[in-house]
């Protein structure tokens, strides 16, 4: 997707081919993305040099206005159908929602950390641009239908974020309560996900089934967030998701990465249903009331941080 500019015809076939995952399965593996599997790996070991620093030399560097670490425990995500909350999460990250010389990076900790991710996500920018050309297209709409809504990609005024996120090793038997990531959808409009090899991640698909996400060498999983549901008045139901504690013992003491990019549209986009397109005029818009992206994500973020 990245080697070349590809045609309109090209995207279209993308477009299609994203169209039947997300209305029928929920979520789609990308390969031949164009994205290197040597920087993919490279940002992963920068990333785990930082997690493996003491606390207190991370916490130098702790999440304010949307960049930065987030310590274990600092989030609760607690969307699970059956009404349980997760005691603890047992699981730490560092956000970036911006990648101006001002943007916090662990530039003392981790000199390599803040060029690897400019690069990684400068390129993950450039692929979601496709991506959303190619949903653009099949939807029968203008081709950069999407792109202008969501122009400001960690630049300003957007909630677009890539996340580094480390699990660490699990020893000995856990209380009730605890997961790696509990049951949620994601805010924005689609998501990236860059996984290592140790399984955990659990998808349930339009069937209401979950499914485990086995990481595939090569490729990038890409599931559906809240406003591409709201975009498609539910055609594509944004996708269910957790990272489950593997009950295999040498599973479960390995530390387990992932680095994931949410794609969000600028804050002061207008979401409901596309009353345009034609592929949502039979479907019940009510479910559906129109808000701004900046108002859902601050809700939801409202009902996750736990600070």
């Amino acid at each position: 997707l990245l080697s070349t500019e590809p045609s309109d015809e090209d995207l279209k076939f993308v477009g299609e081919e994203l169209h039947h995952a997300f209305s029928k399965i929920g979520f789609v593996y990308l390969s031949n993305h164009g994205i290197s599997s040597d920087l993919i790996e490279s940002a992963m070991g920068t990333a785990r040099k930082f997690f493996l620093q003491p606390d207190e030399v991370k916490d130098k560097i702790s999440r304010v206005d949307q960049q930065g670490w987030v310590a274990q425990g600092r989030e609760i995500f607690d969307q699970a159908e059956d009404g349980s909350v997760a005691v603890m999460e047992i699981r730490e990250a560092f956000d970036i929602n911006k990648l101006n010389p001002e943007a916090r990076f662990p530039d003392n900790q981790v000199p390599e950390f803040r060029p690897e991710f400019k690069n990684l996500a400068e390129l993950t920018i450039e692929l979601a641009n496709r991506l959303l050309n190619a949903l653009s297209l099949q939807m029968g709409m203008e081709k950069d239908y999407f792109t202008e809504r969501h122009r400001r990609i960690l630049i300003d005024e957007n909630a677009s974020a890539m996340r580094a996120l480390f699990y660490p090793p699990i020893h000995g038997n856990l209380q009730p309560g605890h997961i790696r990531c509990g049951e949620h959808s994601d805010y924005g409009t689609f998501t990236l996900l860059y996984q290592d090899k140790y399984p955990g991640l659990q998808v349930k698909n339009a069937a209401g089934e979950w499914l485990d996400a086995v990481p595939i060498k090569g490729t990038i999983l890409v599931n559906i967030g809240d406003l591409l549901e709201m975009w498609t008045a539910g055609l594509y139901p944004a996708t269910l998701h957790r990272v489950i504690i593997p009950e295999e013992e040498t599973k479960k003491t390995a530390a387990r990465q992932s680095i994931v990019f949410f794609v969000h549209p600028d804050d002061e986009v207008m979401v409901k249903p596309m009353d345009e397109c034609s592929h949502f005029k039979d479907r019940d818009y009510s479910k559906f009331p129109e808000i701004s992206a900046l108002d859902h994500v601050t809700k939801r973020f409202q009902q996750t941080y736990k600070y």
